[in-house]
């Protein structure tokens, strides 16, 4: 009878399913917490369940949307949305790291530079979703307190800096 309460009490990974063992609590392996955690940043930063994000990605042929480049072995390409209103804007689709961080302001074809413009103006989201989802942008993190003394530093004529500390104007 024991081993019938045993079995009826087992547990599963939240991602694969697969039996969790000893001290596991959620995961079965670091792979299916590092698939978790991916799927909770696209959710939390652009509003994308993975269901939508695979649909974006398949109507792209999983490729990246500008330069059409499959994702070489352990690379993740990444979630491309408008920054014209602060963080937050449309989800415009899914970019390798070089689209994403460098192709903008290095265009180095008339093919690339009018790829991108068709990207821009036909986002892959938008087509493949047939709505805009707009992305809640990145989480802010708290700044640290700034000192009630500032360090004040000026160039003197020598080219040297001199720093010494002023009071803070803020607080007479």
């Amino acid at each position: 009878m024991p081993s019938a309460i045993r079995k009826e009490c087992m547990r599963s990974c939240v991602v694969c399913g697969g039996e969790l063992t000893g001290r596991q609590r959620r995961y079965d392996s670091a792979e299916c917490r590092k698939q978790q955690s991916r799927a909770d940043w696209i959710h939390n930063t652009y509003g994308l369940t993975p269901a939508e994000w695979d649909t974006i990605w398949r109507h792209q042929e999983k490729r990246c949307a500008i330069c059409k480049r499959a994702p070489r072995q352990g690379e993740s390409f990444h979630v491309d949305h408008e920054h014209h209103r602060g963080p937050a804007g449309p989800v415009r689709g899914i970019l390798c790291p070089y689209c994403k961080t460098r192709l903008v302001g290095r265009l180095k074809s008339a093919e690339r530079a009018q790829a991108l413009a068709d990207y821009l103006l036909q986002p892959p989201a938008t087509v493949a979703l047939g709505r805009t989802v707009t992305a809640a942008g990145r989480p802010r993190r708290k700044r640290a307190r700034r000192t009630s003394v500032a360090v004040a530093a000026t160039v003197t004529g020598k080219g040297e800096r001199d720093t010494r500390e002023t009071p803070d104007q803020s607080n007479p």
